[in-house]
């Protein structure tokens, strides 16, 4: 194992270990609805001069349909990446295919690792070739729901919050539509919307926040608590990129979340999906989810094929 802070409650659940290459990230703000410009969000928050600053997708993509010249097209608009606005917030970038001028409806939370000039009071973890930083000044997530669910087609959260998961089935696509986990069967290969079912291990994390107790607790100078091993912090180990090809992650969180669009011709029809993740033996991928519509050919191409560019996080397994 590697040389950290090990934390063992003994109530059931992984211990928790606290080693170097972990990131901690501070809460800036949340987002959701239409940007403010053609193929734009901008999110305005204030931001810690010297941080490093990211945007945690929870609706990132959007399909939309529109005429163009008499012809009715649908096509996804995605997020592609961040751009920060000095200390005052960020731009979240996005495009679609033939780079229509359309606003877009998504959702996120920007996140911000703290510079190393706050860290003077909190916990810190190193090795030669890492560190684990976690600041009292931090605004961490903490753990709010952690079980073993099983989800048949779709299945609200049971508390508000960014959802994980871990399972291991290759015949289903699992996605999230802001408020519930949809889950499709992927071995189906025609037009209808088919649902499926996954148990999954399931962990959700929001502002809750976190209270003194057993293990590490740290305050701020007014007497807050802003980290407790109690209330397990959102902490992650790896930002990926999903693609249509397995990546191994192991024993480890996913986020679950829409991962793009698929439009294949099926019986005459156009059918759009939505994309979720797919987990099988430590492996995940992207792959169609759930049906957006069916669409005649009217003399436009609808056929693409498109996973959202903004990573997703990757958590370790100790919740």
């Amino acid at each position: 194992m590697p040389e950290g802070i090990l934390i063992d409650y003994n109530d059931g659940r992984p211990a928790m270990a606290i080693t170097a290459g972990l990131r901690a990230p501070s809460f800036c703000t949340s987002f959701a609805g239409y940007g403010t410009v053609a193929n734009q969000f901008q999110v305005n928050t204030p931001l810690t001069s010297g941080s490093t600053v990211f945007v945690l997708p929870t609706r990132p993509v959007d399909v939309q349909e529109f005429a163009d010249n008499q012809t009715w097209i649908v096509l996804p608009i995605y997020m592609t990446s961040v751009t920060r606005n000095g200390d005052n917030g960020v731009t979240v970038n996005g495009t679609n295919r033939g780079n229509y001028q359309r606003i877009p409806n998504w959702a996120g939370t920007v996140f911000e690792i703290l510079p190393a000039a706050t860290y003077n009071e909190g916990l810190l973890v190193s090795n030669s070739t890492d560190f684990t930083a976690i600041s009292n000044q931090a605004r961490l997530m903490t753990c709010a729901y952690v079980g073993t669910v099983t989800v048949n087609g779709s299945m609200a959260l049971p508390v508000s919050g960014i959802p994980f998961g871990k399972w291991d089935n290759n015949n289903v696509s699992v996605g999230f539509d802001g408020a519930n986990i949809i889950v499709r069967d992927i071995n189906y290969s025609g037009r209808d919307d088919v649902s499926a079912s996954v148990t999954m291990e399931l962990v959700i994390f929001n502002n809750t926040a976190p209270v003194a107790g057993d293990g590490i607790t740290m305050t701020n100078s007014a007497g807050q608590v802003t980290f407790s091993t109690v209330k397990r912090p959102f902490v992650y180990d790896q930002q990926l990129t999903v693609t249509d090809n397995n990546q191994y992650i192991g024993d480890k969180y996913c986020q679950i979340v829409f991962t793009g669009a698929q439009s294949r011709r099926v019986d005459g029809y156009f059918n759009i999906r939505k994309k979720g993740v797919v987990m099988s033996g430590g492996n995940i991928r992207s792959a169609y989810n759930q049906v957006v519509g069916n669409y005649n050919d009217n003399r436009f191409d609808m056929t693409f094929n498109q996973n959202i560019n903004m990573p997703i996080l990757v958590l370790p397994d100790m919740y």
